[in-house]
């Protein structure tokens, strides 16, 4: 899912609404990349509400059978307790797609540089033509 941070999210409006677009977010992420409770968050059009993506993984009916185990904390951390069943059994589904754990955290995918989201590409080279073409 390419998310453009530039747009502004639609927030969705209702209790049922904001889960259910949390979980289409959740749902989306594929096998092998993992995203933070923020960035589900965020991608939903809920900025701000990680918490609100951690209840909804928790209280989420087994039916949907959510990726849960591709989200994680801030800074790419295993948000279990550290010991735990659940933290043991998150690294290992992670390590199952191919995601490296190195203790109790993932590294995280990087973001594309500015430029590149507002010029396309690297964003290097089209900026270098806007700048010269501004100084003509």
């Amino acid at each position: 899912m390419v998310h453009n941070p530039l747009m502004k999210p639609v927030k969705p409006s209702g209790p049922e609404a904001q889960l259910q677009a949390i979980y289409a977010v959740v749902r989306a992420l594929p096998v092998g990349e993992v995203a933070t409770y923020g960035g589900i968050a965020a991608r939903a059009g809920l900025p701000g509400r990680a918490r609100l993506v951690g209840f909804a993984l928790r209280t989420a009916p087994d039916e949907l059978a959510l990726p849960w185990h591709r989200v994680v904390g801030a800074g790419g951390r295993i948000a279990f307790a550290s010991g735990t069943e659940a933290a043991a059994r998150q690294a290992r589904l992670l390590q199952s797609e191919g995601i490296h754990v190195d203790g109790r955290r993932v590294r995280l995918p990087e973001s594309p540089p500015l430029d590149a989201l507002l010029w396309g590409g690297s964003g290097t080279a089209k900026m270098a033509r806007v700048q010269r073409g501004a100084k003509r």
